[in-house]
């Protein structure tokens, strides 16, 4: 389905991330659920994938459950953490359909199958659901690992996987930076914007990574990740105001990365 596109929203752009317990940021989700239902009119096909942010990275780094399950007390925090997601997941939708979105949840952890990395999931009922106008709407979320009992599932391993399996045009990373730099933007003025890649090796040389608490990984990674997937894609800042509405309609907006070895 080569018109379809896969919409990543970062954790930090719903959520108030800094914050040590769950704290949704409804004023920004209403302004992305704006955007989402403006851009959606030029688009045939749509998924959406959002991270956890204030929902689980705490929790997540507080527990260890990344690391797998060996107490009681692990699998009280495995459930805990999949609740919360759930409830991130059940807010943002509920915010969407307000806007007129037709977002329908998809809880990823319901059918994926992790061996450290994310082995399988069932994309049938995605599939269908795309053939009837709905947009799935999925998140990162730990998940049943066949070998320690729990790993993380993110967002950024969920784009990829979808993307191969129902062959998608382009993949777009909404993060709370305008695209990719040489170093943190926040932490360094010097720092430069990125606005094309068109290597993997310039990639390597030349960003870093993010600092914050995040443990799926930080800004490489996901560059990595859509270059990995042999298609298009764009890292923008959708808390930028059109931001998301000039992405999903191949406006130039943040950093392009070309399908690139």
């Amino acid at each position: 389905m080569k018109d379809l596109k896969i919409l990543k929203i970062g954790g930090s752009i719903i959520t108030k991330k800094d914050r040590d317990n769950p704290s949704p940021d409804l004023e920004q989700m209403e302004k992305v659920a704006e955007e989402i239902k403006e851009g959606i009119s030029n688009v045939s096909g749509l998924i959406l994938v959002h991270g956890a942010g204030s929902y689980g990275h705490p929790i997540v780094k507080r527990t260890g459950i990344n690391k797998g399950i060996t107490n009681k007390e692990d699998r009280i925090n495995f459930a805990e953490t999949q609740r919360l997601q759930n409830e991130l997941n059940s807010i943002f939708t509920e915010v969407l359909i307000g806007k007129g979105v037709p977002a329908f949840p998809v809880q990823p952890s319901a059918s994926a199958i992790m061996e450290g990395k994310l082995e399988r999931m069932d994309v049938e009922v995605i599939n269908g659901l795309l053939d009837e106008g709905l947009v799935p709407v999925l998140y990162g979320v730990p998940a049943y690992d066949r070998e320690r009992g729990c790993s993380i599932l993110s967002g950024d391993e969920i784009m990829p996987y979808l993307a191969r399996e129902l062959d998608a045009g382009t993949v777009l990373h909404g993060t709370n930076v305008d695209g990719i730099y040489t170093s943190d933007p926040n932490e360094n003025p010097d720092a430069e914007l990125i606005e094309k890649v068109e290597s993997m090796e310039e990639v390597r040389d030349r960003v870093g990574g993010s600092k914050d608490t995040d443990v799926t990984g930080g800004m490489l990674n996901k560059v990595e990740e859509i270059v990995d997937m042999g298609i298009s894609g764009r890292i923008f800042n959708a808390s930028r105001p059109g931001n998301i509405i000039k992405a999903l309609r191949g406006e130039e907006v943040g950093t392009y990365i070309e399908s690139v070895d």
